[in-house]
């Protein structure tokens, strides 16, 4: 919108209105302003405050307010004395007020003062008067209509004229009325009544104010009210006396004021300030600035400021006053003058009143005076139910309702709001002159804090609760009603980056508090953390604290955490009450989870002041004692203290604590260990111990008697009559016990047979049982008795029947003996022994244990063995029973017996030989009866294994001479060729007592053992005869490992089955097993029809020792790895036995080439040849077969052979050069020469060095001009790559200046020198190069021969590769075909020739193009189009020409090239045998080779195309491309899409849906990537690792349709295929998750979805167990009018089920439910899905089918070949149709 109007300028309506307006002034109503001014002073008091503000301004030191009031007749003349009567007359209770008058001694008003009382907002420009607006004198009107004003000698009334407008008349007073004195008379104009008496239950009356009314008598109560309908507003004398008491605390010269009714003074109160007592040491106020720099803080001092009322009740409150500088900017200050029409002071004031700490605990008792509860308004703190809460307020002149938030009252010169009760925050200015003050009185408390804090901390009495005082004025509260305004202060209190000093108390239950920086403090939730924590902890009683609540919101302090308590608790030793409060903490807080208080409890270390004064670490105490154990003993580190354990409950120490009872086994295995015992063994302690013992010993079990019984009898800890002594030598005294010797002194109980016996029981002190002391060992009874050593045992009244009495003596005592008495009678040499022929020497007394019984030597035939003399004891009687039981033996000792058995066998052979049978000795006899009663279970222990001591045969050996004794470890019962066996009797023996497999026997020796039997007599026993029985027995033993085959295989001990008589061993990797199986016509079956031995040796053993050998790893044929060793070890010796032989010479080197074969396929296939160190030796031994063509004498050609290494062996690949200088070259096999050239062969082109010289003058020509236009014109596609990339190695420069500078001549004649090897030809014009390229630094030269008919372009790529790249013969072929192949080639090719040619028609190539039709005027008038039609026809001629020129050259080399056509024509022959050998099927075992490229070559398949090996390079003159194979190369325009679409969706990775796709063809038959020669297996490795990884480059295909266009397949130079439409969607099943696409007509059968459940199971299986990619990227398709097996679309893959169904559905369908196995089809199945699956993935890498793709498609073959053959060995379709 527009409008005239809006184009005049403000100034310009300005002079308008001036000039032509009509004017109106503005009216004020000013009765309506006063009125809404008066809103704004609505709060209580307001008039009052105002005129005691101005009376302060004007610098009274008194202000007296007088109430006037109507009162009953004749009460008004009675004078009342205050001082005498304190109580109000409650006459005056409800009186209504009639005038009321404020009187004050300031300065007399000036005309100035007249004149501003009588504006309105003019403000009171001193700077230092409180007053900012000017408007507050107006409150007034509340009260009166017209207020009067007197001072000095002259006064003004303020009089309403009838318009509502105001006005005021100055007149003199009267003499009389004349004063210094200034008064404001309010005559009230609304009824107010004044109130003596506050209700109690006023709710507005506030909780400090309200008056004590004990003292009040009956007849002062109320007698007038005032009802609630009349509704007249009144003025609480009480609320009014409070409020003058706290406007006198900051006024700055009033210091008195009163309040009088009727005359009588009511209310009087005085303020008198004095100096504060000097306080030694406290902290020196520092000047600073504020937090902006606004104000210097100057000076501070400290006063008390008493307050007193009526001359009676007093109250005394520090008072500090601060001095500072205003130091802002003259800008500040014209923005503040601006608002306040006045300055800011140079200097202000920042003022605070608060209670001392001896006030504040005094006001915790209430006092009953009502003065004194007026002055006690004056405490800027609350005390609710003992609390002490911060109640100050803000003072602006006067007081306000805004509170600090502290307990001080502020006062400075704050700049209020205009009713001036809150601050103002809204203007900018205003608010950051208001916060700076405020900050500042925040940064003043923190120095009075700080002052506080070091003066109470060094009293000697700093308990919590004078702390608890102290730190009340600093409970920081919310301030009301503006919360911000405390939050400044406590913003300025904490602005020092100081510590702040908080009380703290640093050891549990210490009364006496420290004072520390609160970083350094620490607050707790619980109570009980007081009890044990050693941590400077806040009293928890100061926790509520606002400062500390404060502190903890600003990070200042930190709460105990749990990880906190339990650091402290690790270095803490806690006394039991200390223990205690940490259990009631733990066990008391809910939170608090079993797994910290685990933890916490095992950091706890508790002191023990008896046992361990260091402490006891509660984490290693396990147990509480219960057996009372006494205090002379050691307690164990684990057993609670006595001390804390008897202070807590049974259920806390084992529910809470965790602890367990103390268990007797325990203590006893604490006191029972050596170095405690060594601690206890003493006549003292070792009797508490006992009885301990002997008390509890009810707990204990058989075996911990056993280990007392077993270490109390080896300690000297039985108090004797003679001193400590071990048990058994410690009698307990009886009939039988001699005083005389060490008899016990414990106190052993009687029997409990009457109460006097059980009573004595109980008195005892550390009593014992006798069965205790019986039990340990000590002695009941003495043996001497029983024994009179002085008899002479050899006489013969020590017969038989004196042996009965004396053992039957000692079976009656057998009772009374204690454990201790048997066993001395077990070592008293007190029985009669003998020999079965006795002798002075062997008849005597015996210990029992060396006596047996004479059975024993009978038996054995033992006559020197010791027995006891009693003939015919019965093994039946209580006497044997005894006998036995105190040591005589029923049989020897198994160590003993072997011994005896040797001596037997010792003896008998050096007995004369008679012929007879072997013997076997008696004691084995014996051992064969006694073995499973006496001798078996000591047999699994004993040492005795080890000795020989059976009679055992070594191999071949029967006689009884021949017996040898080894140990069972060595012997073994089988007779075998290897290893001993035992004597048949032996075995027969054994075997009747069936013991011959508890003496661990073997039948068979292990593997190991026989084989090193085998190794140690190699020599003598492996011959050609009995190797056959050797291997046999071998193969039936067992655990045949993999440790085993390893170990083998560093052995020779194969014997070599040669006519020769020597007895050569060999290796098993060193000979091989012919198969029983007839191999196929391939290499490896050609040799293993040939003889081949010297170079592969074979043997035959026999079926079982065969199966042996290849157990260990003999092979039927030499794996790779093996036959290059082989053949760079044998080759000399080999060739060497055919020295003279024509016919065997020729026949070793048709096997040594089909070895080399062999070495070619797997160097081509497998990594096997490229590891260290064969690699290595590959390269510099002697191994490549080559030939040499010399003549006879007679002029005869003859072919000779040699061994030499890689790279004295040349590749033949220039006829010329070959004839020439006839080196030593490899076989004519493509395969050889690639094998060759992988370890160091090189071409023959590249060693032979041409040096062409031109001869005649260079002349142009009609060829030579096309020639080069021909070259300008196909330059842009000449060295570059069909992506248009620079081709590798080139250089730039050299092209550069070939592109600008080629200059083309003929000369007469070129020569040609060849240097090989020292040696020179020169060549003639047939042979020489017709071509050669010259070049400066700034220009190049391309000489041609005269006369030489159609250029060769071979020669000019020649030239031009030799010149531009740094690695010379790699681009020769490329650049001869660009140059010299018609264009319509190149483009079927899948050369982009359009692309890579457009950059000709640019400016800068369009010259040269001109120039090139300026030459042919024919083609006139120039176009690109005519141009394009010119080079096809020339490209067709040249076709022509070039055919014609191979037509020539072949005619002329048929002579030459005879020989090697013959060759190849064998080769070519053994190709097709080779491929008709593939075609058959075989169940049966195959060769290396077969293995091979059965799991490699299945079938060669449309659609899953695999190349031949490439052949080597060209000759020279192959200038003419050579037609694929059908299945080389594939192309199918269907799937040719724009190259940036392809980038696009290759960026995206988001499969669109597959339209118009052909199968696994394209248009560019050779991928972008050329395979460039590797130097090394190594780096070929490296280059290819990242181009290998692409393979994983999948991608799922989710689109429901599959959509293929009708369309042509078309490869190089073959007729062209129809490939018909197809329209597929997505089946609405998934078959194992994989999608099915079948056509829209098809009908789905249940044999069809059971056959791609086959298909998919395994494809699925190939996929995440050998390929390790995703099943996702898996799809199938069933096509049945094409051919496609699979095909790659951007990574998803998809397979026909079409053919799965027809080749192998049908054949695979018997096998489905078996179990893994070896069976072909599977197998056939499985391999040939493997290398579909490796040929799809091959196409993540390169798209085509050319050389690079194949050499990664061998790579992932290669990669995935171990993976794939471990999973066909667990594969089966068992459970296929299981959900997966």
């Amino acid at each position: 919108m527009s409008s005239t109007a809006c184009a005049l300028s403000p100034h310009d309506l300005r002079l308008e209105a001036l000039q032509n307006g009509s004017e109106q002034r503005v009216v004020v109503n000013q009765k309506m302003l006063i009125d809404k001014m008066l809103a704004r002073y609505s709060s209580d008091f307001a008039v009052f405050r105002e005129l005691i503000q101005n009376s302060d301004d004007a610098q009274a030191s008194s202000f007296h307010l007088e109430i006037t009031c109507n009162v009953p007749v004749g009460i008004s003349n009675i004078q009342h004395s205050v001082d005498k009567q304190p109580n109000i007359p409650i006459d005056f209770h409800n009186s209504t007020i009639t005038e009321i008058r404020s009187v004050n001694n300031g300065f007399v008003f000036s005309q100035t003062d007249w004149r501003r009382v009588a504006s309105i907002a003019e403000g009171n420009t001193n700077v230092d008067s409180v007053g900012q607006f000017g408007v507050g004198f107006f409150s007034v009107f509340s009260f009166s209509k017209e207020p009067i004003i007197t001072s000095g000698n002259e006064y003004m009334i303020f009089i309403w004229r009838d318009d509502d407008s105001l006005t005021t008349f100055r007149h003199e007073l009267p003499i009389e009325q004349r004063s210094k004195l200034t008064s404001v008379i309010l005559k009230m104009q609304a009824k107010y009544v004044i109130q003596i008496e506050t209700n109690q239950n006023d709710e507005t009356t506030d909780e400090h104010t309200t008056m004590n009314r004990r003292n009040v008598t009956p007849n002062q109560k109320m007698t007038k009210k005032v009802s609630i309908e009349e509704n007249v507003p009144s003025i609480d004398l009480t609320k009014l006396k409070i409020y003058f008491t706290k406007v006198l605390s900051f006024t700055k010269y009033i210091k008195e004021l009163a309040i009088k009714i009727n005359g009588f003074t009511v209310f009087q109160i005085h303020k008198t300030t004095t100096p504060m007592p000097s306080i030694p040491d406290i902290i020196p106020f520092q000047k600073q600035a504020s937090a902006n720099n606004i104000l210097l803080l100057n000076s501070l001092v400290q006063t008390e400021q008493t307050f007193t009322i009526d001359n009676s009740s007093t109250i005394t409150l520090n008072h500090i006053t601060v001095d500072a500088k205003v130091t802002i900017d003259e800008e500040f200050h014209n923005h503040i003058q601006a608002i306040l029409k006045k300055r800011l002071p140079s200097n202000i004031q920042i003022q605070f009143l608060f209670a001392s700490n001896s006030l504040i605990a005094n006001q915790q008792v209430r006092m009953s005076s009502t003065n004194t509860n007026i002055l006690n308004t004056l405490i800027p703190l609350k005390f609710p139910s003992k609390n002490i809460i911060p109640s100050g307020h803000i003072f602006i002149g006067l007081g306000t309702h805004q509170t600090t938030g502290i307990g001080m009252h502020i006062y400075s010169h704050l700049i209020p709001t205009i009713e001036r009760e809150n601050i103002d925050l809204q203007n900018i200015y205003i608010a950051k002159w208001n916060k700076e003050i405020l900050v500042s009185a925040g940064q003043i408390v923190r120095y009075i804090y700080d002052q506080d804090m070091l003066i109470n901390s060094k009293g000697t009495q700093g308990k919590v609760y004078e702390y608890s005082i102290v730190m009340a004025p600093y409970s920081f509260q919310p301030s009301v009603p503006n919360n911000v305004i405390g939050q400044m202060i406590v913003d300025g209190f904490f602005a020092s980056d100081t510590d702040i000093l908080v009380p703290v108390q640093m050891k549990p239950s210490e009364e006496v508090l420290s004072v520390l920086p609160s970083t350094k403090a620490f607050l707790c939730n619980s109570k009980q953390l007081y009890g044990f924590l050693v941590l400077p902890l806040i009293p928890f009683q100061l926790k509520t604290n606002g400062l500390i609540t404060t502190l903890v919101s600003r990070h200042l302090i930190d709460y105990v955490d749990k990880s906190m308590i339990e650091r402290t608790l690790m270095t803490s030793v806690l006394s039991p009450s200390q223990f205690t409060q940490l259990l009631h903490w733990l066990f008391g807080n809910g939170i608090i989870n079993d797994e910290y208080t685990k933890r916490v409890l095992s950091n706890v270390c508790l002191h023990d002041a008896n046992n361990h004064p260091s402490g006891i670490p509660l984490k290693n105490i396990e147990y509480y004692d219960v057996l009372n154990i006494p205090s002379l003993l050691p307690t164990p580190l684990n057993i609670l203290p006595k001390d804390i354990s008897t202070i807590l409950s049974q259920e806390q120490l084992e529910q809470q604590l965790g602890l367990l009872p103390l268990k007797l086994k325990y203590i006893l295995d604490f006191y029972l260990h050596n170095k405690q015992l060594r601690q206890i063994t003493s006549s003292e302690t070792f009797p508490c111990l006992l009885s301990l013992i002997s008390t509890h010993s009810s707990q204990l079990t058989q075996d911990e008697w056993t280990t007392i019984i077993k270490t109390l009898s080896m300690t000297v800890c039985i108090p004797t009559t003679q001193g400590m002594k071990l048990p058994r030598e410690a009698f307990v005294l009886s009939a039988s016990v001699s005083p005389q010797l060490p008899c016990i002194i414990l106190n052993i109980l009687r029997s409990n047979e009457n109460n006097k016996d059980k009573q004595s029981n109980e008195n005892l002190e550390n009593p014992v049982s006798i069965q205790f002391l019986k039990r340990i060992g000590c002695r009941m009874v003495n043996l001497d008795v029983f024994d009179d050593d002085n008899d002479d045992h050899s006489s013969a009244s020590f017969d038989s029947e004196t042996m009965r009495t004396f053992i039957q003596t000692l079976i009656k005592e057998r009772m009374n003996m204690s454990p201790a008495d048997f066993d001395a009678l077990k070592e008293k040499p007190s029985l009669k022994g003998t020999t079965l022929i006795p002798t002075k020497e062997t008849t005597r007394k015996y210990v029992p244990r060396d006596l047996y019984f004479p059975s024993v030597a009978i038996q054995l035939e033992w006559t020197t063995l010791p027995i006891i003399d009693w003939p015919n004891i019965h093994p039946s009687s209580p006497e044997y029973a005894f006998l036995k039981e105190i040591g005589v033996r029923e049989v020897p000792t198994l160590h003993k017996l072997v011994e005896r058995i040797i001596e037997e066998h010792n003896t008998g052979k050096q007995k004369p030989s008679t012929g007879e049978r072997y013997k076997i000795p008696h004691g084995l006899i014996f051992f064969a009866e006694k073995f499973e009663r006496h001798y078996h279970s000591e047999w699994q222990t004993s040492t005795v294994k080890r000795y020989s001591f059976l009679p055992s045969n070594v191999p071949g050996k029967t006689s009884a001479d021949d017996v040898i004794l080894l140990p069972p470890n060595e012997v073994f019962r089988s007779v075998n060729p290897l290893c001993p066996s035992l004597l048949p009797d032996v075995l027969n023996l054994f075997q009747k007592h069936s013991i011959h497999l508890s003496l661990d026997i073997d039948n068979h020796p292990p593997l190991s053992k026989a084989f090193n039997s085998l190794l140690e007599k190699k020599t003598t026993l492996l011959t050609k005869q009995t190797a056959s029985t050797i291997f046999a027995y071998l193969h039936q033993l067992k655990e045949l490992d993999h440790q085993f085959i390893q170990k083998v295989a560093e052995y020779n001990f194969i014997p070599l089955q040669d006519q020769s008589n020597s007895n050569t061993l060999m290796k098993p990797s060193q000979v091989f097993i012919h198969s029983n199986i007839t191999p196929e016509q391939t290499d490896a079956g050609r040799i293993a029809d040939m003889d081949t031995s010297g170079l592969i040796d074979y043997v035959d053993f026999g079926t079982d020792a065969n199966a042996f050998l290849l157990n260990i790893g003999v092979a039927s044929h030499p794996k790779p790895a093996i036959l290059a060793k082989l053949m760079i070890d044998r080759q000399a010796n080999y060739f060497a036995d055919a020295a003279g032989n024509h016919d065997m010479l020729n026949k070793k080197v048709d096997v040594y080439i089909s070895c080399l074969k062999i070495l070619a396929l797997a160097a081509a296939c497998s990594k096997d040849l490229q590891q260290e160190p064969l690699y290595t030796r590959l390269r510099t031994s002697a191994w490549c077969l080559g030939f040499r063509m010399t003549e006879r004498a007679n002029g005869t050609s003859i072919r000779i052979s040699k061994i030499v290494r890689p790279d004295e062996v040349y590749l033949d690949d220039n006829h010329i050069y070959s004839e020439k200088f006839r080196p030593l070259l490899s076989p004519c096999e493509a395969e050889l020469s690639k094998l060759y050239q992988r370890f160091g062969s090189r071409w023959l082109s590249e060693c032979v060095k041409q040096t062409k010289t031109s001869i005649g003058k260079p002349t142009t020509s009609a060829r030579t001009n096309k020639l080069q236009d021909l070259i300008q014109y196909r330059f842009p596609m000449l060295f570059v790559n069909d992506r248009g990339e620079r081709l590798e190695n080139c250089i730039e420069e050299r092209i550069r200046l070939l592109r600008t500078t080629l200059s083309i001549y003929e000369v007469d004649d070129i020569k040609c020198v060849l240097t090989f090897e020292n040696q020179s030809i020169l060549l003639d014009s047939n042979s020489a190069s017709p071509c050669v390229l010259k070049h400066t630094e700034d220009k190049v030269t391309l000489n041609l021969r005269k006369d030489t008919g159609p250029i060769d372009y071979y020669f000019i790529a020649v030239e031009f590769d030799a010149f531009c790249f740094t690695k010379h013969g790699n681009h020769v072929h490329d650049i001869c075909d660009k140059l010299g192949l018609p264009l319509e080639i190149l483009k079927r090719r899948g050369t982009p020739v359009d692309r890579l040619l457009k950059n000709t028609q640019t400016n800068g190539e369009l010259s040269k193009a001109q120039n090139f039709f300026k030459r042919n005027k024919t083609l006139e008038p120039f176009s690109i189009n005519e141009m394009a039609q010119q080079q096809q026809q020339e490209d067709q001629q040249q076709q022509q020409q070039h055919i014609q020129l191979d037509q020539q050259q072949q005619q002329q080399h048929i002579q030459l090239d005879r020989q090697q056509q013959q060759q190849q024509q064998i080769q070519l022959d053994q190709q097709r045998q080779q491929q008709k050998g593939q075609q058959q099927q075989s169940s049966q075992k195959l060769s290396f080779l077969q293995n091979l490229r059965k799991s490699v070559f299945v079938r060669e398949i449309e659609g899953l195309s695999l190349n031949r090996w490439p052949s080597g390079r060209k000759t020279k003159n192959s200038s003419v491309v050579p037609i694929p194979d059908e299945h080389e190369s594939e192309s199918d325009p269907a799937t040719t899409t724009d190259q940036k679409d392809r980038e696009v969706a290759n960026q995206n990775r988001q499969l669109s849906p597959i339209i118009g796709v052909g199968g696994d063809y394209t248009i560019q038959t050779y991928s972008s990537h050329k395979h460039v020669p590797m130097p090394n297996f190594e780096s070929v490795q490296k280059e290819g690792q990242h181009n290998l990884n692409n393979i994983y480059r999948i991608q799922s295909y989710n689109h429901p349709k599959l959509i293929q266009l009708e369309h042509t397949k078309t490869e190089i130079c073959i007729a062209c295929e129809q490939v018909p439409p197809a329209n597929m969607t997505r089946f609405s099943k998934t078959i194992h998750s994989i999608p099915l696409y079948v056509e829209q007509n098809v009908v789905i059968t249940e044999t069809m979805v059971d056959q791609a459940h086959q298909l998919a199971f395994l494809l699925i299986n190939l996929a995440t167990r050998v390929f390790k990619i995703s099943k996702k990227t898996l799809h199938l398709f069933r096509d049945v009018d094409s051919s496609k097996i699979a095909f790659n679309y951007e990574g998803a893959l998809f397979f026909n089920l079409r053919y799965f169904e027809q080749i192998f559905a049908n054949e695979l369908k018997p096998y489905l439910r078996t179990p893994p196995s070896s069976n072909p089809i599977v197998h056939q199945v499985v391999n040939f899905y493997f290398i579909c699956t490796c040929h799809e993935l091959a196409h993540n890498i390169a798209h085509g089918h050319d050389e690079y793709f194949v050499s990664y498609f061998e790579k992932i073959a290669v990669k995935f070949m171990t993976e794939k053959d471990l999973f066909l060995e667990q594969f089966s379709f068992g459970n296929y149709d299981e959900r997966m």
